[in-house]
């Protein structure tokens, strides 16, 4: 027989990262020659055969994808093939030259009890046979058995296990096998520690078993799990190089095993960990040589782009993790390489380009991807602590599809597709697909989960019964002690702003100040902020200054508020002079000039409060003359405000001059009898009566004309005291006769009655002066003055 001769090889890129793959062998049997053309897809697929004349055949296969490279047809002496492009597939028809056959080469036959004759269904893998003379074949026809021939009571024919010699295993109950299985067991439970101890035994207690490769290999895999684990723990006996010394042991002893790639692997890692490049390259070269589409290898590569991740060569790390996430044929590989890639978006901030690209590859490879339970959800898991929820959803839900109650992941499935999909954003399938969990399982695993996460979801629902969300409110805020009672507290009070009731929230501030989370405790912030403004706002309307400058004061609202006017008449009122003070001088450069002048009297006011002194002088006179200005009479009362802060300045020559001012200019505001009196007292200190006078005469001028004497009877005795000093006793008795009836207490008037009295008697007015006197000794109260009057009634005959 000839060896067989490669005459084509196409590989044919389709859409979706999928490829098929044509290989044309052809050979010799007997200088008859053949060929056998294999077609091999990535998934199942359809052929169909058509008969020709001649006893020849056509193949049609169809694919239900996009050619990404155009192909032209092939022909060659035993066979013609097409390509055929349709708008959403393909077709390849394979037309051979010869006699043709077509095998299903996914059938295997030891699965049937029957040998099939003619291919059938689909396959993955077709293989026809071209020939002028079928070979391998007797010519000779003879009488035989018609195939196929079913024996449906009898046992399929098997060998049984061989050992690595090809003998039959006859002592399947042997102890080194309960050994194996023991190990295995402590293995797949985690029990890492004791399959090394298991491992060492039974490899001294059986050192001929068949087994040995796997002890050795289950001791390998054990050392590098603990080291993972517990690295950094200082009193650990293992170290990584025990795993490099065993494996390549391993290596040397075990050179044929199928296992060879992992334990590549698993040198190459720990080479890596302990920061040795390149000799971790040089077996990571011989995993990509040797075993390029190996689970193992696409890892080794993996956990090397790790390092160089974490160095300086982060492109070159994502052009491997892209070329592992789309050469792997294992679902754990592409997940590893999905989530890195996103984790790598996520950490430049592009979270949405992570979700899109994940997005992309899960609906480029659901089948693919979703094929094993476990570790499709697994892989969900991981995808959701990267934060990307939304995807870890979609996997989940799709892992739901077809599941029933009794399917050991449906529970949890049910309970995550919820939860992700609430946290994701997607309020109306999250709450689905928790109220089925509560229906479902009302006493489930996840029950408090479940409830915690309808309760966060509550938030977002379009519930407008502000009776039911104040109750459910409260609910959530004794149900828990975590940020959905921050949370429900926080909308509790934005739901009791928005209903005006601004004092409830105010109740709340200290609840609202104890929040723990960032976000929430700005939005709480801000909702009583919010609510101080509009309380305080109302207060002010109210004209309740107390309350609202308490709310100014706490809330640091103040520059918010539209009532400014009210605001500085409050502040006055509950002698805050300096905010007073403060919130005047923020207007004082208003353009309307009317509102200025208004202002710059208030800004005087607070100022006179605080005893800014030389700031009264000088704003006073700018009332002034923004007065005349404006047309202002009422800016000359500034005036008063400049002659006081000079007199507490010891300006009193110029304070003098102000009082002049005000005497020709202001002679009917009541408020001049202040700065009168005032310069009587400087006359008095002076010793200038004569000045007194003049000032004391205006004072009670001014009372008279508006009948108002908050100044009597004192304006009175110093001017009846001035005029006796001056020897005008006529006039002094005139003010002090004027001033008895206007005094209204019992001592006053006893005074003023003897005033009256003594000035009657030193005129030589005696009936006058022994009446004044005999009103006073005769009151009923009690004063000093009586008893001087009683004298006085004794000396007048």
């Amino acid at each position: 027989m000839m060896p067989m001769k490669h005459l084509l090889a196409l590989i044919i890129l389709l859409s979706s990262v999928h490829s098929v793959t044509l290989v044309l062998n052809s050979a010799q049997e007997d200088n008859r020659p053949y060929a056998i053309l294999h077609l091999m897809n990535d998934t199942p697929i359809e052929c169909f055969i058509t008969d020709l004349p001649l006893g020849q055949k056509k193949y049609t296969c169809q694919f239900e994808k996009i050619l990404t490279n155009r192909i032209a047809s092939q022909k060659t002496p035993l066979v013609q093939i097409e390509f055929v492009e349709h708008e959403e597939s393909f077709e390849i028809i394979i037309t051979p030259t010869f006699d043709s056959k077509m095998h299903n080469m996914d059938v295997a036959l030891h699965e049937s009890i029957e040998a099939p004759l003619a291919p059938r269904g689909r396959a993955k893998h077709w293989a026809i046979l071209i020939y002028q003379e079928l070979p391998f074949v007797n010519p000779v026809i003879e009488d035989g058995i018609n195939f196929p021939v079913a024996y449906p009571q009898f046992q399929r024919p098997s060998v049984g296990a061989l050992d690595l010699n090809g003998a039959p295993i006859g002592y399947v109950r042997s102890r080194d096998i309960n050994a194996y299985l023991d190990m295995k067991r402590s293995y797949e439970a985690g029990h890492f520690e004791n399959v090394m101890e298991q491992a060492q035994e039974a490899m001294m207690l059986y050192p001929q078993t068949i087994f040995k490769s796997e002890f050795a290999l289950y001791k390998i895999r054990a050392m590098d799990h603990l080291l993972d684990v517990d690295e950094a723990n200082p009193f650990s006996t293992l170290d990584r190089n025990d795993v490099v010394s065993e494996g390549k042991a391993w290596m040397k002893n075990f050179s044929s095993d199928e296992n060879i790639a992992e334990v590549l692997m698993l040198v190459a890692k720990n080479y890596l960990k302990m920061g040795f490049s390149s000799d971790a390259n040089y077996f990571l070269d011989i995993l990509i040589t040797e075993y390029p589409e190996n689970r193992f290898t696409k890892w080794a590569i993996l956990l090397y782009a790790d390092t160089l991740y974490n160095g300086t060569k982060r492109a070159e790390a994502l052009r491997l993790y892209n070329d592992v996430l789309y050469t792997a044929k294992d679902l754990d590989m592409a997940s590893e390489a999905a989530i890195r890639l996103a984790q790598n978006s996520i950490d430049l901030g592009k979270v949405n380009e992570a979700k899109e690209y994940l997005v992309k590859i899960l609906n480029a490879n659901a089948e693919f991807l979703l094929k094993d339970d476990t570790a499709a959800y697994e892989l969900a898991e991981k995808l959701a602590h990267n934060r990307l929820e939304d995807i870890a959803a979609q996997i989940s839900e799709s892992l739901l599809t077809n599941k029933g109650r009794a399917h050991p992941l449906y529970e949890v499935l049910l309970k995550n597709t919820g939860l992700w999909y609430g946290e994701s954003g997607e309020v109306s399938k999250g709450h689905l697909y928790l109220t089925r969990y509560q229906t479902q399982f009302p006493e489930g695993e996840f029950s408090v989960q479940v409830q915690e996460g309808l309760d966060r979801l509550f938030f977002e629902l379009a519930e407008t019964n502000s009776t039911k969300l104040t109750a459910y409110y409260d609910t959530l805020m004794e149900r828990y002690d975590n940020e959905i009672s921050e949370k429900a507290l926080v909308e509790k009070a934005k739901l009791l702003h928005k209903e005006a009731k601004y004092a409830q929230v105010l109740e709340l501030d200290g609840l609202l100040r104890a929040i723990g989370d960032v976000s929430l405790a700005e939005e709480a912030l801000q909702t009583l902020s919010s609510t101080a403004f509009e309380q305080t706002t109302l207060l002010l309307k109210e004209d309740q200054c107390q309350g609202a400058v308490m709310l100014i004061e706490r809330y640091g609202i103040g520059a918010q508020l539209q009532e400014r006017e009210k605001l500085f008449e409050c502040l006055m009122r509950l002698s805050r002079f300096d905010a007073a003070a403060e919130e005047a001088s923020a207007h004082v450069q208003e353009r309307d000039l009317r509102t200025r002048l208004a202002w710059m009297m208030r800004l005087n006011q607070a100022l006179v409060k605080v005893g800014r002194w030389r700031e009264v002088v000088k704003i006073s006179e700018d009332i002034i003359e923004l007065g005349v200005l404006v047309k202002e009479p009422k800016a000359k009362e500034a005036l008063f405000e400049k002659f006081f802060a000079l007199v507490r300045l010891g300006e009193n020559e110029r304070a003098l001059e102000v009082a002049q001012q005000i005497m020709r200019t202001l002679p009917g505001v009541y408020k001049s009898v202040e700065v009168y009196l005032e310069v009587m007292r400087y006359a008095k200190a002076q010793g200038n009566d004569l000045l007194l006078e003049i000032y004391a005469n205006e004072a009670l001028g001014v009372q008279e004309r508006m009948n108002v004497f908050l100044f009597t009877p004192e304006l009175e005795y110093e001017t009846i005291q001035a005029l006796q000093r001056l020897g005008k006793v006529a006039e002094a008795l005139e003010i002090a006769v004027a001033l008895i009836p206007r005094v209204h207490s019992p001592q006053e008037r006893i005074r003023s009655q003897y005033y009256a009295g003594e000035l009657s008697a030193k005129l030589g007015k005696v009936a006058e002066a022994k009446g004044y006197f005999k009103q006073c000794a005769e009151a009923v109260e009690e004063s000093s003055w009586k008893g001087v009057c009683e004298q006085h009634l004794e000396l007048i005959p």
